[in-house]
């Protein structure tokens, strides 16, 4: 099943929750600039920007789903305040300083070099910014619905999740080395967040 149908038929619910709560755990400058790294189709991301006055780069290393967000934008009339950028999360094209927030849920557990990743969020978060780094369902229930519809579609999706999922001990380990020096993970039922202060 095509992935943009997932996305937008299965997984869209979660999306708006779990801005919800990004804005809600920190003090965002909602007047800002957010970064969506492997925004996908970009709901996320827009979810974000509908809930405040933030501009908003969708970052994807496929350029092929970079034009389904693009589809996104359009869609939604954001047009003045989202764009889309292709690029690798370990040599962003981004200066330093630049966001207030970045944003990635889901794309972390496949990144090549992790450490390099996560020192390039830092390098282009502002001073006072934050970063949101996982894999989440927005809330209990929600991650229930989602893993039935998802078993109904592909049997060993679960034990995808949770071989992803295993190698999360290791994410501490890769924070620790690199430049960021405030950070706090917050691991549970409705999934896994490595949030990164500057």
């Amino acid at each position: 099943m095509e992935f943009s149908y997932i996305s937008k038929n299965i997984f869209y619910p979660i999306y708006s929750v779990i801005a919800k709560q990004i804005l809600q755990y920190q003090d965002v400058d909602k007047n800002g600039i957010c970064l969506d790294i492997g925004c996908g189709p970009g709901y996320l991301g827009m979810s974000i920007v509908k809930k405040t006055n933030m501009k908003l780069c969708l970052f994807d290393l496929d350029s092929e789903v970079l034009k389904i967000a693009e589809q996104t934008i359009e869609e939604a009339n954001l047009n003045e305040r989202a764009y889309t950028c292709h690029g690798n999360v370990e040599d962003m094209p981004f200066r330093e300083n630049y966001f207030d927030l970045v944003i990635s849920r889901g794309s972390l557990f496949f990144w090549e070099d992790k450490l390099k990743a996560m020192n390039e969020i830092f390098r282009v978060l502002k001073p006072g910014g934050c970063a949101y780094i996982g894999g989440g369902f927005g809330t209990k229930e929600l991650k229930k619905i989602i893993t039935s519809k998802m078993q109904e579609i592909d049997e060993t999706w679960l034990l995808k999740v949770k071989e992803r999922r295993g190698r999360i001990k290791n994410y501490r380990e890769i924070v620790e080395k690199s430049r960021v020096n405030t950070y706090e993970i917050i691991n549970d039922e409705t999934g896994y967040w490595i949030i990164l202060k500057k």
